[in-house]
Formats: structure tokens, sequence, C-alpha cells
């Protein structure tokens, strides 16, 4: 796993539930539930392509374990796969600022049901953060990580 997903799975406490949007090839779901990290893992995807590559990914990572069970693939996008509190931590990486902040503010009432996000975007940060201060989040931490060669902004947030 590489340094940017390590990073934001440092900002997971042992325990907590969490939901990977837009989890691509489920390496960071497949990661906290090898590592006893996470009882649960939501893995959603709103395009077919990753989603078919996630699912046939988080099968091979997690063949013949126990504990498979503990990721459940989910398609939709967005936040709309998820119950209101349904996991403690919600995870959004690779994606551009502006669809984070779509993501983040569709439903604000569901969103701000969760008790942390750990965002990671690629793009339009100050865009991003001042549509979460408008809908009333709050950024309690940022780092950086790297990932092939490239500085990642990761921010950790919690609702009002």
């Amino acid at each position: 796993m590489n340094d940017r997903l390590k990073t934001i799975a440092g900002y997971i406490n042992t325990g907590e539930r969490v939901a990977d949007i837009g989890t691509d090839h489920a390496l960071l779901p497949a990661y906290l539930v090898k590592n006893g990290v996470s009882p649960l893992v939501i893995a959603t995807d709103a395009a077919q392509g990753p989603f078919a590559v996630a699912r046939g990914r988080g099968e091979k990572l997690m063949a013949g374990r126990d504990d498979a069970d503990c990721i459940e693939l989910r398609y939709g996008d967005g936040l709309a796969p998820l119950a209101p509190g349904e996991v403690d931590t919600v995870v959004i990486a690779g994606m551009g600022g502006e669809l984070i902040a779509r993501i983040m503010t569709a439903d604000v009432a569901k969103a701000k049901s969760f008790a942390k996000f750990i965002l990671q975007p690629r793009t339009k940060i100050p865009e991003l953060k001042e549509s979460l201060a408008d809908a009333g989040f709050i950024i309690g931490e940022e780092t950086t990580a790297t990932e092939r060669g490239r500085t990642c902004a990761i921010l950790l947030v919690t609702p009002q």
C-alpha cells in the first residue's frame, strides 16, 4: 500500500466503522480489515468499471479469510449508499475538490451524521475548504503524503 493510503489509514482509530467512497481498487478496505483496524468497511463506487475492479480485487485480497465479510461493496454515488450514522469515519480520497464538495454538501444532514471525514482532494483545495466551512464542517488537521512523486493534501474534517 502506498504512502498516501497509509497516511489516510493512520487517521482511522481501531474499532471505527469506515466507508470508503469511490473505493476504486478496494486497497484501503482490505488493509483496514486485514490489519484489525476496522470491523466493517463499506466500499462504494459510482462507476461500473471501478465497481467491478473493486469487487474482483477485494475478493482476491480477502480470499480464504474469516473476516472477508467485514467488507461490504455497494454501488452508488457519494454518501447515497450509506444510512445516516452507519459508519464512524468516511474516507473520500483521490477525487477533485469540486466533486468532494458536491458529495459533502449534497445531503449536509446525512454528512453531519458521521463523526469524521478523511478527505484527500486532487484539485481545487481552497474551493473545497471554503465549501466545507460554508456547510458547517471544521478542518481539524491537514497533512500531506506522497504518491508517485506527487504531494497530496489530506484533510481531517468533522461536523460543527
